[in-house]
């Protein structure tokens, strides 16, 4: 990857979605996660790694374009306190868990891969509603219920798109937004994101563009799970370290590459059956997102 001159003073990075196209993307996941709480240290590890084709088939007379979403692979690995492990591959879903508490997770991928998604996007690209089966999440248990939720995803795709500037912009120029991270569980963590325009860069014989971010704040939120006595009451968790790459192929209109490094450290007050418990968080997420090659 090397710099190369800018083209013009300012861009205009717009999103486009294109007609009768096949896109296929590969992400990947790697996240631990050490808690520690009343002089214990609970380590979680987990890495994932998905690929998803998108098609889109004629745009509609109304200027609608419908992308329909396919996941073809997913495997995962996890590692709980106690030697626990549970492993997940899309190749063979019927896998049980290795203990009872932790099946609605992988039932939560089972359902996932079983479930038709559809995009659909207006005229000017920006999305419209995302297109779920009402009784896709009936059978999960309430606390993965909205992990399908159409708004919910709608609100994913918008997210990523907001990422991109609301006008032209020349190298060195900045903005702001907020955008939420959903981990497992019912977790959240929202960031205030620092965007800059690092100008064009060559990546594979291609001129992209760069946008680089970092986290300036983070605030936490967790779900209430009936079905655990331990509350989150407070917390004060920062971005230790972050870096955010965000690679933009202005031809196609589309994120070519992404990726992400999150490390949030920070201290963090539970509530038990009346009693608080104070905890350190220290918590690292990788991210990144690819084209694969040979579609569109």
């Amino acid at each position: 990857m090397a710099l190369a001159p800018a083209l013009a003073a300012q861009v205009t990075l717009d999103i486009k979605q294109r007609e009768n196209t096949k896109v296929t993307m590969e992400t990947g996941i790697n996240m631990l996660q050490n808690l520690k709480l009343a002089g214990q240290e609970i380590i979680t590890k987990n890495k994932q790694a998905i690929i998803t084709e998108y098609a889109s088939g004629e745009r509609a007379k109304d200027g609608t374009l419908r992308t329909k979403v396919t996941v073809r692979k997913w495997t995962g690995n996890w590692e709980f306190p106690g030697g626990i492990k549970m492993e997940f591959d899309s190749e063979m879903p019927g896998r049980k868990a290795p203990i009872a508490q932790l099946e609605p997770v992988l039932e939560l991928l089972r359902v996932t891969l079983k479930t038709p998604i559809t995009h659909v996007f207006n005229k000017n690209g920006s999305v419209r509603v995302v297109e779920v089966p009402e009784d896709a999440a009936k059978d999960l248990p309430d606390l993965f219920k909205n992990e399908l939720s159409a708004r919910k995803l709608a609100t994913q795709i918008k997210q990523k798109h907001e990422s991109l500037p609301d006008k032209a912009v020349s190298e060195g120029d900045t903005w702001v937004r907020n955008q939420t991270m959903h981990l497992e569980g019912g977790q959240t963590m929202t960031f205030r994101i620092d965007f800059k325009y690092e100008g064009i860069v060559e990546m594979d014989n291609d001129k992209l563009d760069l946008i680089t971010g970092k986290i300036s704040d983070v605030a936490y939120n967790m779900q209430d799970n009936p079905n655990s006595p331990l509350k989150v009451k407070n917390s004060e968790l920062k971005a230790a370290k972050s870096s955010l790459e965000l690679f933009f192929d202005r031809k196609q209109g589309r994120f070519i590459r992404t990726s992400s490094l999150v490390h949030i450290r920070g201290d963090m007050t539970f509530e038990a059956n009346g009693m608080e418990l104070p905890g350190k968080l220290d918590l690292m997420i990788e991210q990144y997102t690819r084209n694969v090659p040979g579609d569109d």
